[in-house]
């Protein structure tokens, strides 16, 4: 027990000492006591207190649960109590005192040396000596670092003035390289927020002592997630309790050694054997993250082996012939057949002037990549070459041929006259087409009767853009969007009208086209004349869109006679243009790259909405990302442009981005939080509405949000959709694995939203919960379920399902399964034998171990499941052993849509507010054996099957339609300023 005799304000034990000032300053509630220490004694211990700056009560507790359990059976008074009389032997004081490395790095410090120097233990060595030898406490306090101002004589030094200086109102000082407190604050602004309220001590504070290090990083150049993923033995080893739940600290000890890399810019391995000095100071006994934290980073040098680099605009204009031209021979032999019977499906001009070698690999192209029927009219204008025979070459094509080079512009006017189907492709005989390009073209004119023109991605020969559509400025001047970008680039990537779009790959409507009188010919022989004819068909009241789908390779200028002429005949027809419209380019943006933004869509006005959400929101993925994969769909629907904006570095195959989310959405799949204050700064007024997934996405960035705010200062609304209220869900975790309520709630956890416009959750429940801390305008926008009535009959079907996303070890879906195999599955296997059947489904992280699962004799892992219809008509019932949780379980819809009767917890129906025994059967998760009773129900009675499958279908229309989901995601807009952009319900 504490008493002053152990505790005293002066000694020879330094971390014994009370420390009345810095107490008192620390603990307010203790200001009024005339007696700090006996207020510490009587009180202060059972508040959680510290006597001193030298041991830290909380993290002391919360690193050695089996004291903490001591001390509330008490055993001790408190932790210090405990360290006192035993702990100081083999445990750490405080967060920035490692014991055991601090031992091991002084080999002298045996216990009986000191103690026969008058020092009781190794800390009581560093407070009082070793401070002043320069040996250090841990691995992240370094002195020299640290001592940034002039040297002090207060007991203990550096270490002591630094601990005693930790104020709010105190810029943080630096001790150590390997972690950055002003990135760290900056980065995670809800940190920084916390620590103003003083919540904690500061960022390093927070840094070693918050429940979920692996949700934060120390400097920019260390990825917790990085290195997990990567690292699969560090993630089993994390997960089993070791390295204090942080990857860092493995790294640190570790990894650096083994020259594991630490981000995904920084390749260690590579750093050591290409940079001047690496192995040295390896040899010297350090490491090639600790040289570059001193010296790569001050020199800029590189972490990265060089990419592969494609070849110049020259060397691949010269490879792109060359391969034309390895290509004759097989296509001389073999002949290009565009023969067909019946109406032609598309027309394809194609006009050419020597070039014979392109032309066939055009030709060839065309050919390949559509097997349908083409009518190919073929313009030979003037060739020289064999061009001119090009008949023996090409079957089934309708070839005219001039004497003299007419020109491109008439000859593709000479080729409209005999068009006899209803689209028209203009194509350059210089270009390669990508598989289905023209079939995705032809599918988005037919798409939509207003759709006139659909233009190409069209991609140069090394590999960069030359055009995802095109822009026309004010002064007449054109421009293609993104030239020089990735094809790759997330701006590319979406469907949207444009300008125009250049007739190096242009499909219009033929009757349309007729009625324009095809391109104009004053611009004769070539340039501006596509611009031209966009500019019409926009004023007949048609739409020019861009296809990202359709992909052409151009041999820029390949059909020039030379870039230079090309350059004269460009500036000729932008005279012309500019005198022909000038009255509507009058209404046109000035050009300006900080215009091009503004400039690049030229449909209608749409409200533009920025989604922010933790990564794009892939149905596979589960968690809340299948209704915000349904959010984004029905807000493209509704007429909305929407930006998808990621804060994590969880990548995705680009294929399942886009292959997921509507063709509309623009998705910065390359971006994480760490580009959102560069990409705010580029969009400043560009968005209406800023939707922020999850409140700690709004914590992140609410910070760096003003920046979005137009000319004016306007800003765009705010939208905080919490999709589920984590708080609830992480105190009901607490509660089943025994933790301490901690620093956590509703209110901190709600601390930022009063500065959003409107709040969204997924049940009225939660919505209720919301309005009674504070928050006036609160919606619901539950799920999106579409009924699959229908698949196999009961008797026809076996085994039990759970299909859920597990993102971490301490995830609800891994709880729930653990308990379900370990309470609730003997059960039924000792009624049902060999018929127990459980398939698990569902994305996991590469951190989750499900190795306890793997060998059961009754369980079957799946993982991720495109396309989960084939399971649930294959199953009898699903389970959803949810003991903690928060929102509404998605997985219950799902199941219940395809017609697959649930059985869940409790917690589960109160969230769902469904009824038991009618919709869904439930169980206590304190009732295993009930749990299993409703399983054996369902698995033997057909009638019962029946009574709550059919009874689920029947909430879910009710409640969960896409017309109810739709009109609330419109509600919700309409309240937020988009009523002139969205459709009457």
């Amino acid at each position: 027990m504490i008493t002053r005799e152990t505790l005293r304000e002066t000694g020879d034990i330094a971390w014994a000492v009370f420390d009345q000032d810095w107490y008192v300053t620390t603990y307010p509630e203790a200001a009024g006591s005339t007696d700090a220490l006996d207020f510490y004694i009587r009180h202060g211990q059972g508040l959680g207190h510290s006597p001193n700056p030298f041991f830290d009560e909380p993290w002391y507790l919360g690193s050695y649960p089996a004291i903490a359990d001591l001390v509330r059976q008490g055993a001790y008074t408190s932790g210090f109590d405990h360290y006192c009389q035993t702990g100081y032997l083999d445990n750490d004081p405080h967060w920035l005192f490692d014991l055991g490395a601090y031992r091991g790095s002084n080999a002298d410090l045996t216990l009986a040396a000191l103690q026969s120097a008058g020092h009781r233990d190794h800390y009581n060595h560093y407070l009082l000596t070793g401070v002043w030898e320069n040996r250090r406490p841990h691995l992240f306090f370094d002195p020299e670092i640290c001592r940034t101002g002039p040297e002090t004589t207060t007991a203990s030094g550096d270490f002591a003035r630094y601990l005693r200086g930790l104020r709010r109102d105190v810029p943080e000082p630096k001790t150590t390289i390997y972690f950055d407190p002003d990135w760290y604050k900056a980065s995670y602004p809800q940190v920084a927020a916390a620590i103003g309220r003083g919540e904690w001590r500061c960022a390093l504070h927070h840094y070693f002592c918050n429940r979920t290090p692996e949700l934060f990083d120390p400097l920019p150049e260390f990825s917790e997630k990085f290195y997990r993923i990567h690292n699969a033995d560090v993630a089993k080893a994390l997960v089993e309790g070791q390295y204090a739940g942080r990857g860092y600290w493995h790294f640190l000890h570790n990894g650096a050694h083994e020259l594991r890399a630490p981000s995904i810019a920084i390749d260690l391995r590579y750093y050591r054997d290409h940079q001047t000095g690496v192995d040295e100071a390896i040899a010297a006994g350090s490491d090639a993250f600790v040289h570059l934290l001193t010296v790569g980073l001050a020199q800029g040098l590189n972490t990265l082996p060089p990419v592969d680099q494609p070849p110049d605009e020259a060397q691949a204009k010269a490879l792109f012939r060359l391969t034309a031209a390895n290509l004759l021979p097989g296509l001389a032999r073999a002949g290009i057949d565009f023969t067909f019977t019946g109406p032609p499906e598309l027309s394809v001009i194609l006009v050419v002037h020597d070039q014979f070698a392109l032309t066939m690999r055009t030709l060839a192209s065309i050919r390949q990549n559509h097997a349908g029927a083409i009518e190919l009219i073929l313009v030979d204008s003037g060739s020289t070459d064999e061009t001119r025979h090009i008949g023996r070459y090409v079957s089934g094509a309708r070839i005219f041929a001039f004497a003299t080079n007419i020109g491109y512009l008439r000859g593709c006017n000479a080729a409209l006259n005999f068009v006899a189907s209803k689209m028209v492709l203009y194509l350059n005989n210089d270009v390669e087409l990508a598989p289905s390009a023209i079939a995705a073209a032809m599918r988005r004119l037919r798409s939509d009767a207003s759709i006139g023109a659909v233009g190409a991605k069209v991609i140069r020969t090394h590999g960069r853009l030359q055009e995802a559509g095109c822009v026309v400025w004010r002064s007449g001047a054109t421009q293609g969007y993104l030239r020089d970008a990735s094809p790759q680039a997330p701006e590319a990537n979406f469907v949207r009208d444009v300008d125009f779009c250049s007739a190096v790959f242009l499909l219009v409507r033929t009757e349309l086209l007729r009625a324009l009188e095809g391109f104009d010919d004053a611009y004769a022989p070539a340039y501006y004349e596509d611009a031209d004819l966009c500019i019409r068909i926009a004023a007949a009241g048609y739409r020019i869109v861009y296809e990202p789908a359709a992909v052409v390779t151009h041999l820029e200028y390949g059909s020039a006679a030379s870039s230079l002429d090309a350059q004269a005949q460009m500036a000729r027809g932008h005279e012309i243009f500019a005198r022909k419209h000038r009255i509507w380019l009058e209404g046109r943006i000035a050009p300006a790259s900080a215009n091009l933004l503004w400039a690049r869509d030229a449909g209608q006005p749409r409200h533009r909405v920025l989604f922010i959400e933790d990564m794009p929101p892939l149905r596979l993925v589960g968690s809340g990302y299948v209704r915000s994969n349904d959010l984004v769909r029905v807000m493209v629907d509704l007429g909305l442009r929407v930006t998808v904006f990621p804060t994590e570095s969880r990548r995705f195959e680009l294929a399942a981005v886009f292959a997921d989310l509507p063709e509309e959405v623009e998705v910065m799949h390359d971006r994480t939080i760490a580009d959102l204050p560069g990409f705010i700064a580029e969009r400043s007024g560009y968005y209406d509405t800023v939707w922020i997934g999850r409140t700690h996405n709004l914590d992140r960035t609410v910070a760096m949000l003003p920046g979005l705010a137009g000319p004016d200062g306007t800003m765009p609304r705010l939208i905080l959709d919490t999709e589920a209220v984590a708080s609830l869900r992480d105190t009901a975790r607490r509660l089943i694995s025994g933790e301490s309520e901690g620093a956590s709630g509703v209110a901190v956890e709600l601390a930022n939203a009063p500065l959003c416009e409107r709040a969204i959750t997924v049940s009225e429940p939660e919505a209720e919960l919301l309005r009674e801390f504070g928050l006036p305008r609160v919606s619901v926008i539950g799920h999106m379920v579409e009924i699959h009535d229908g698949g196999r009959a009961w008797k026809d079907r076996a085994g039990m399902l759970f299909v859920g996303a597990i993102h971490a070890m301490d995830s609800p879906n891994y709880d729930s399964l653990c308990w379900f195999v370990d309470e609730v599955l003997p059960m039924v296997e000792q009624e049902l034998g060999w018929e127990t059947r459980l398939t698990i489904a569902g994305y996991t992280s590469s951190t989750v171990d499900l190795s306890r699962f793997a060998n059961h004799s009754r369980i079957t892992l799946r993982g991720a499941v495109a396309d989960l219809s084939p399971l649930y008509d294959q199953h009898r019932l699903f389970v959803a052993p949810t003991r903690f949780a928060a929102g509404i379980p998605y997985k219950v819809h799902g199941a219940a849509s395809h017609g697959l009767p649930v059985v869940a917890t409790e917690l589960l129906r109160r969230q769902l507010q469904w009824q038991d025994g009618t919709e869904i059967l439930t169980a206590d998760d304190t009732d295993p054996a009930a749990f299993a009773r409703h399983i054996l129900a369902l698995y033997r009675s057909e009638v019962l099957w029946q009574k709550i499958r059919l009874g689920a279908f029947a909430r879910l229309r009710d409640e969960n339609s896409p017309a109810k989901y739709t009109e609330a995601v419109r509600r919700v807009l309409l309240l937020s300023g988009a009523q002139q952009f969205l459709p009457d319900s």
